[in-house]
């Protein structure tokens, strides 16, 4: 890239690396490439999102790329009209993660219902496990793979060795890439929750040009605008995964609509107890088990209703 064409806009800089190369790279050129590409953490974040959008770019609507060829048909202008278009996309990306036409590889879209946990497994063997009430849509693109989480939680164990293509998890709010790792990603009403059991992720809010890593052990929420410091998980991230229900100070209102959630069964209680607060570990699929413990610990009683549960005073 000529010294009077640098750009300071990590994208567009991508961008304009992406057209040179296609254009039928030398030795030279490559060589220029790499130590850009090396140069800093933003740089390689940008390349990873201009190699996703090169795919995209194909895939977006006939007119879009009708304007690009009709904007530049020779030499420079064209040039320009794709760095352009490449930049321009990028950055649509990562302000829109849900543009319509995002949509055109094949989404396949799982869900699950209260009481149900699905187990996916993707091509190159990493695992997902997808919790009660939850959605997901899997991308599955020429050069990348995603998981659109649209709702609830999952947890990834990403496959041992190498990996055929690039993984991330998305949501409203950014995205969650593993580096070899076991990591949960719910999705909240004002934020993502992202958990790390196995090595580190790194987490890419859509308003952020630099991701952030969460290492094994750590947890960090995040929005749409940035990432909070990570904290030490407290196990309650990922119980679910295991069976369990982790209740930590809950009103017991709120620890019934969990635990309804996770085993599927209904459970309600007397509206004079539903501030009780709870804690400790519960089994979510043997609800009158994990409710008969909790009786006896408050002096309530529980009762059978129909197929459900209630608790009561006595």
């Amino acid at each position: 890239m000529p010294a009077n064409a640098v750009m300071h806009d990590p994208l567009q800089a991508a961008a304009a690396w992406h057209v040179r190369l296609s254009a039928g790279d030398s030795p030279a050129d490559r060589e220029a490439w790499q130590a850009w590409h090396d140069e800093a953490p933003e740089h390689r974040a940008a390349w990873q999102r201009v190699e996703r959008l090169k795919d995209l770019l194909a895939q977006a609507p006939t007119g879009c790329t009708q304007v690009l060829q009709r904007t530049g048909r020779h030499g420079r202008p064209a040039r320009r009209a794709l760095i352009g278009g490449l930049g321009a996309l990028a950055l649509a990306a990562v302000s829109y993660p849900w543009l319509p036409w995002l949509g055109a590889a094949p989404v396949d879209w799982v869900a699950t219902g209260a009481g149900e946990q699905r187990e996916l497994a993707l091509p190159d063997g990493t695992q997902v496990l997808l919790a009660a009430l939850s959605r997901v849509g899997i991308q599955d693109g020429r050069r990348a793979r995603t998981l659109q989480l649209t709702q609830g939680s999952l947890q990834v164990q990403t496959a041992p060795g190498g990996h055929d293509k690039p993984l991330s998890v998305q949501t409203r709010d950014g995205s969650v890439r593993p580096l070899g790792t076991r990591f949960t990603v719910t999705l909240a009403a004002q934020h993502t929750l992202v958990a790390v059991r196995e090595h580190a992720v790194e987490v890419l809010p859509n308003g952020a040009a630099l991701p952030v890593r969460v290492s094994a052990g750590q947890r960090a929420l995040f929005t749409a605008a940035g990432v909070e410091p990570p904290t030490a998980i407290d196990g309650s991230e990922d119980a679910w995964a295991r069976g369990m229900l982790l209740a930590l100070d809950q009103p017991l209102a709120g620890f019934l609509q969990a635990l309804q959630q996770q085993s599927g069964v209904t459970l309600s209680c007397d509206p004079a107890v539903t501030g009780l607060r709870v804690s400790g570990s519960f089994l979510a699929r043997d609800p009158q088990r994990s409710l008969a413990t909790l009786a006896a610990q408050h002096g309530l009683k529980l009762v059978q209703r129909g197929a459900g549960w209630h608790l009561a005073a006595r």
